[in-house]
């Protein structure tokens, strides 16, 4: 080397870059998990620790110090505890974590089943609903049948009789439409039986406010009041629940106390 360079040993140059990552490293936060006591006893502990005097000059007691095998193995002891301890901490959580995320499975699930079954619950009943007013028209149309059949067949004047006149050509023709209504009421029932629709049973029966709506009211002495004498519109129960209350015609007492 050249002679006008002055001489460094190999100590120096270590303590000189030990110093120095002790100076960059010093505003850095302790990990995590580790307690400060044990850090400060690892780092009073260690042979390599520097001084904070002037780059280059070592402190005196350095030269002299030695590792403190007992509080090294109690501290590295230390250590390993902790990271025992952490280690069963982060197994419970992730025990936790799981029961709680099964869980969360499990609840959504059962939400989704829910909004399944209040849906098809929504369509079966509009469905329903729909099927029930059919039924109300074609009930109405074979009572429309009923009457025109019942006037045609009434019995004809004499004038009538004497000019020889045939029954009305349209009798045939009311026959098939009132079989027709009949046919296609008894197989809507059929359907409405399927979907556990049941017809509340009114005429006749006593009045339930709970599943019938009186629109109507009949004066006579002949049946005891609070009887329904006639229904306007049926009634259906679906499910054990009701679905849509009947109309009805109830009897009752006469107001002046004559009989009707």
């Amino acid at each position: 080397m050249n002679g006008n360079l002055p001489a460094i040993d190999r100590d120096a140059i270590l303590r000189r870059v030990e110093q120095w990552l002790d100076e960059v490293l010093s505003a850095e936060e302790p990990p995590e998990g580790v307690d400060a006591e044990l850090l400060a006893m690892l780092t009073r502990s260690s042979p390599d620790h520097a001084s904070d005097g002037p780059a280059g000059a070592a402190d005196p007691s350095d030269a002299n110090r030695d590792v403190d095998s007992y509080a090294l193995w109690a501290a590295m002891t230390t250590l390993a505890h902790e990271v025992t301890l952490q280690g069963r901490a982060f197994k419970e959580l992730h025990t936790t974590l799981g029961a709680q995320a099964e869980a969360r499975g499990d609840e959504i699930h059962r939400a989704c089943r829910e909004r399944e079954r209040d849906a098809e619950r929504r369509c079966r009943r509009e469905i329903l609903g729909a099927l029930v007013d059919l039924r109300d028209r074609l009930e109405r149309g074979l009572d429309s049948a009923h009457a025109a059949k019942a006037a045609m067949g009434r019995p004809r004047g004499r004038m009538a009789r004497l000019l020889g006149r045939s029954a009305p050509a349209g009798a045939e023709t009311l026959t098939a439409l009132v079989t027709g209504y009949e046919l296609g009421l008894e197989r809507l029932d059929q359907v409405l039986g399927d979907l556990r629709a049941r017809q509340i049973r009114c005429d006749g029966e006593a009045f339930d406010p709970r599943r019938m709506n009186a629109i109507d009211r009949h004066e006579t002495t002949d049946i005891p009041p609070g009887i329904v004498v006639e229904v306007y519109r049926n009634g259906y129960e679906w499910e054990g629940e009701l679905f849509r209350p009947a109309q009805v015609k109830v009897s009752c007492a006469p107001a002046d106390g004559d009989e009707r």
